[in-house]
């Protein structure tokens, strides 16, 4: 499969990746980072296209539903048709519009983007890493984990647009718990917390890095949270 039509598949679906394209994607970092910039795109899109309604805002669109005349709601799905029109033709353009776009994106939309771009491999992360090779990567950002009750079973670096990351997946009693060591020096919106419909997440400032965990349980994002806050230190 070729890296044109591997894009083409990942426009389509990102979500459900067959496994020759799963395979692909381990192979190739550029189709890695093309699937994590459509992840983080579609993120921005949802939130965009999902604003809180108010209550009263609410109740006089459904009173003025109730009064729409056959040609309004005509016009209306007209509209609709063209606006859907309009957001595939942004699709197919989406390297190259993400780039605009990235200028206002926050910390929590593109640690989710990467959460879903891993998210295929998580059900398989099940083997703990040893403390060694974990304190291997912390290294690279002054910092080391001491002995833990929660294992790591995945721990690699990632590009946090532009800056080098690093990415590990803790097993903990409530579930998998994602958490993220990102440079301060990054071009990204810090964002204290963040979620989806499916995950939600905090950023926690310390003194060389800024630490994101994410996690689709609330316990585990709780309870891991304080633990690793315990057992990973930075040196002075």
């Amino acid at each position: 499969m070729d890296e044109l039509e591997i894009r083409r598949r990942l426009l389509t679906d990102p979500y459900r990746l067959k496994a020759e394209q799963l395979e692909q994607l381990h192979k190739d970092p550029d189709s890695q980072q093309f699937h994590q910039d459509v992840l983080a795109l579609d993120v921005k899109l949802k939130q965009l296209l999902s604003p809180p309604v108010p209550e009263a805002l609410e109740s006089a669109l459904l009173m003025q539903q109730h009064n729409y005349k056959q040609q309004q709601q005509k016009r209306f799905y007209q509209n609709l048709v063209a606006f859907a029109a309009s957001v595939a033709f942004l699709a197919g353009f989406a390297l190259n519009w993400s780039v605009f776009m990235y200028g206002s994106q926050s910390l929590g939309q593109h640690s989710l983007a990467h959460v879903y771009h891993e998210e295929p491999y998580m059900q398989h992360m099940t083997t703990a890493l040893s403390l060694s090779d974990v304190n291997a990567k912390l290294a690279e950002f002054d910092a080391s984990l001491s002995e833990s009750q929660h294992a790591v079973v995945y721990a690699n670096f990632c590009n946090f647009r532009g800056t080098r990351s690093l990415h590990l997946v803790v097993e903990t009693e409530q579930g998998l718990m994602t958490v993220f060591v990102v440079p301060k020096e990054n071009s990204l919106d810090f964002e204290a917390e963040f979620h989806d419909d499916k995950y939600q997440g905090r950023s926690i400032n310390s003194e060389k890095a800024i630490l994101v965990v994410v996690s689709d349980k609330p316990d585990a994002l709780l309870q891991g949270e304080r633990q690793l806050l315990k057992s990973l230190e930075f040196k002075a």
